[in-house]
């Protein structure tokens, strides 16, 4: 069986890295300044030198973007371990402050609306290592096997400005990125998009150059390096068209490639089947071995899972970075306080491809193993701003790793099946990632979106035809589970009467149903005002069996 408590895996070992060494992610995110708020990012262009002996980058980085508020200042975000050798602002030198990893630019006169705004940065210093990826970010310098370097870096908890000068916040993705990713031979540099081709310098390094055309978040703006492997393939779909597949491997494992490609396969057609068409294929599906477990990042998915499958040949680790190119990278958060669209929404579909590979009985014992362990600490969808952390994490403990985003919001997912039945949740879940038919042909970027919780309940409200906005409020936006109390008469033989009530924080209202199980029939009691009765002969009816509900256990 697929290994269901993937979240709790990877939040544990979070945890453990926290004690361990007594740190935290940056901030990324957040409420936006306003100077940040007044441009919008159209592209990035990063061109990095890594110099592996010193482990230092030097780099330019060069942002266009759009002022969208006039304005005379801007914000930017870069990591405090780099220095500015030079700014300039449309090709000339700029005013500038850089101070506690940020960078405040002024122009000579305001921009106005509309007006393009073009930012090159040139810096260098000793990036932050990551000290326990992908969760705590940054570069990790590695060796493979065989001794060769390998150099990786993940993002996602404490963004890009570790890498390099950019706009730390999930609400802009700038339509294309291009690295050029400068690295000493014979290391190959991976990146995101396609590779527009590779330069041999005359000081024994390369310059791989990488171009992505469509939307992207900042923290899949990273490159890989190794001694890799290309191993190249095509997947041939039926509602989207023949699309490439690369697969970027340490040389120890190039034998083992072509295996988990044919996985790979299989799950390109279970996404495709329940949310719609790949959405990056103007790009390809990439992967690239790392040393860490995993990331997400887009059309270069980070794989470290070491060739590890389950007894039915699942590799949940590819199978959950790979959809987050529907829930990360197709549908992004515009605020981290909506993380739970990425990871609670992931994590559900890696349950549902337990029934799609083996029927709906090893869907429910998956969904039921999920259940433990909620830490009903805060809210899984607040509605307040927050950073990246203080989801991911209960704050201001910073050494338990929270985890609701993960089975908890999945969980929410599985009732909302059940209150709403398969036909409207299934068509909902396909509108969250595209809403449209129209939306489903775009390749270009188009098809991408920012989004939060209200979203989804708009389209769940819509599909279903039913009110929604109690359950929302009592899964997501406050943290306490409601817990159903069952009164059954004692010593009742006949015409007893079963009553159910749900006890719920602060009173919420809370009219779910509950199925009542009796000799082998369901019978869904309706508890409006969250009550309800039923009414039974003999043995008391099972109440929920099947725990679709989720509640105080």
């Amino acid at each position: 069986m697929m290994k269901n408590l993937l979240a709790i895996l990877l939040l544990a070992t979070a945890a453990f890295a926290q004690r361990e060494l007594g740190v935290r992610p940056t901030e990324t995110g957040g409420p936006l300044r306003f100077e940040q708020a007044v441009f919008d990012v159209q592209s990035y262009d990063v061109s990095l030198n890594v110099n592996i002996a010193a482990k230092s980058i030097s780099g330019t980085t060069v942002m266009v973007a759009k002022t969208v508020v006039p304005t005379n200042v801007i914000q930017l975000d870069l990591d405090t371990p780099y220095s500015i050798s030079k700014l300039t602002v449309d090709g000339k030198d700029a005013k500038y402050k850089f101070d506690a990893g940020k960078i405040w630019i002024w122009f000579p006169q305001t921009k106005q609306v509309g007006d393009m705004i073009t930012t090159s940065i040139t810096y260098s210093g000793i990036p932050k290592v990551a000290p326990r990826a992908p969760w705590i970010g940054g570069i990790m310098w590695e060796k493979t096997p065989s001794g060769a370097d390998w150099v990786s870096v993940a993002l996602q908890n404490d963004g890009a400005d570790l890498l390099f000068p950019c706009k730390d916040h999930p609400s802009d993705k700038p339509s294309s990125a291009a690295m050029h990713i400068t690295v000493p031979d014979p290391l190959v540099a991976t990146g995101p998009g396609r590779l527009q081709g590779s330069k041999k310098n005359t000081d024994g390094t390369t310059t791989w150059n990488w171009l992505m055309t469509n939307q992207i978040s900042n923290y899949s703006i990273v490159f890989n390096a190794a001694p890799y492997k290309l191993v190249k393939d095509t997947y041939k779909s039926a509602i989207s068209g023949t699309m490439p597949i690369e697969f970027y491997v340490l040389p120890e494992s190039e034998s083992k490639a072509a295996g988990l490609i044919a996985e790979q396969k299989k799950y390109i057609a279970f996404f495709e089947k329940y949310n719609g068409p790949f959405p990056f294929r103007s790009q390809r599906v990439g992967i690239v071995e790392t040393p860490h477990l995993g990331m997400e990042h887009s059309t270069n998915i980070a794989y470290g899972n070491q060739f590890k499958y389950n007894k039915d040949g699942t590799d949940w680790l590819l199978l959950h970075e790979f959809g987050h190119e529907y829930w990360a990278n197709l549908v992004t958060a515009s605020d981290w306080r909506d993380f739970w669209i990425h990871e609670g929404f992931q994590s559900y579909m890696d349950t549902l491809y337990e029934e799609h590979l083996h029927g709906k009985d090893a869907y429910m014992k998956a969904m039921k193993a999920r259940s433990r362990g909620f830490k009903n600490k805060q809210a899984v969808a607040p509605r307040e701003p927050k950073i990246a952390y203080q989801v991911y994490m209960s704050e201001p403990d910073y050494l338990n790793s929270d985890g609701d985003i993960y089975g908890k919001g999945a969980y929410f997912l599985h009732t909302l099946r059940y209150y709403i039945g398969d036909e409207a949740f299934f068509k909902a879940l396909r509108h969250m990632a595209y809403p449209t038919k129209e939306h489903e042909k775009l390749t270009d970027g188009r098809q991408q979106r920012l989004v939060n919780t209200d979203d989804f309940l708009t389209i769940a409200e819509a599909d279903s035809g039913m009110k929604l906005e109690w359950l929302f409020e009592m899964y997501l936006r406050q943290p306490k589970l409601p817990k159903l109390r069952v009164d059954a008469p004692a010593d009742c033989v006949t015409n007893c009467v079963l009553r159910l009530t749900w006890d719920t924080p602060n009173n919420m209202p809370f009219p779910m149903p509950v199925d009542a199980v009796k000799d082998g029939k369901v019978t869904r009691v309706e508890m409006k005002e969250g009550r309800g009765t039923f009414t039974y002969s003999g043995a008391p009816p099972q109440i929920d069996p099947d725990g679709w509900i989720l509640k105080v256990q």
